[in-house]
């Protein structure tokens, strides 16, 4: 039986970080035909249920990556990466017509990054599903499925007929379909969300002072906001927990809601509180900012409980 079953996107991150690049009134920019030197880069496997998936596997957990992707060599690439990290390729669904998705991350010298995507066609449709070949787990970690609330709700409604716990960490383009994801929420054990898209799902700005008694309206899932610098918020049975970052230096920031989420949650499989949970995922997510790339210095379960 799998601990975990980390469902959404496989992809390939080629991360690009230069000292030349410049940040100024929220831009990210780069002189016009300048040649710029580049001082860190790395290409991996990327998306949110490949990092996830790698996340739960270096905490000592059983875990699969169910996901769409290319028929190519970047298909393989992405194979081959996960499974040197021990996570289950049995589910990773090829498609014969279309290239692999991968995306060029831009980071800053502050750690802040701006992410060129090439989409292909492969967002996950229940078409190449086949349930009978899903194996046994005791969670799905849903990530953005790129706006597919189809799939969304048929996966939930699997969970919970064969008694999975759910966690859903929703993306832009199911946040966008509001009327009809919030009824999914309900029916969700963990709910991750940052500062904006919390801010999106619920109408109102955090400072708001009904913002939080609404957020927790849509749903009795554990709830986690992350808040960036300045923290995280966590909400679960009616009790409010909060923890502020670890002051590291960052590299790069991609991968750190993923660190923190999947983090989170292989606490609580391992029968640990809130407060450990929450100790946990900081600790990973703070980790995570301090290499460039969303694997790279992910912590295993023995460095974690240091």
């Amino acid at each position: 039986m799998l601990d975990v079953i980390s469902i959404g996107a496989a992809t390939i991150d080629i991360f690009v970080k230069s000292p030349q690049f410049i940040v100024d009134n929220n831009l990210l920019s780069l002189e016009y035909s300048s040649k710029a030197e580049i001082d860190q880069s790395l290409i991996c496997s990327g998306g949110g249920a490949s990092n996830s998936a790698v996340s739960f596997s270096r905490l000592g957990l059983k875990t699969s990556c169910l996901s769409l992707i290319g028929d190519d060599h970047l298909s393989n690439y992405i194979i081959d990466d996960l499974k040197k990290e021990s996570v289950n390729t049995n589910l990773l669904i090829k498609n014969k017509n279309d290239t692999t998705d991968f995306s060029v991350v831009l980071v800053a010298p502050d750690g802040g990054r701006s992410i060129l995507t090439n989409r292909g066609s492969t967002r996950l449709e229940e078409k190449y599903l086949n349930w009978e070949k899903i194996p046994k787990s005791k969670w799905f970690y849903i990530t953005s499925l790129e706006g597919n609330l189809d799939l969304l709700e048929k996966l939930i409604g699997f969970a919970k007929e064969n008694d999975i716990k759910v966690a859903l960490n929703p993306g832009n383009r199911e946040l966008a379909q509001r009327k009809k994801l919030l009824p999914l929420l309900k029916l969700v054990d963990f709910l991750l969300l940052n500062k904006t898209e919390s801010e999106e799902l619920v109408g109102l700005d955090i400072l708001d002072k009904n913002f939080w008694d609404r957020l927790v309206s849509f749903s009795k899932a554990v709830i986690a906001v992350t808040n960036g610098h300045d923290g995280a918020f966590i909400f679960a049975d009616g009790k409010h927990f909060f923890s502020p970052i670890i002051n590291v230096k960052p590299v790069d920031e991609t991968g750190a809601g993923d660190a923190f989420g999947s983090t989170f949650i292989s606490a609580l499989i391992y029968h640990n509180s809130i407060e450990t949970a929450l100790f946990w995922a900081i600790k990973n997510s703070a980790s995570v900012v301090s290499a460039l790339g969303a694997k790279t210095s992910l912590l295993t379960l023995k460095q974690i409980q240091k």
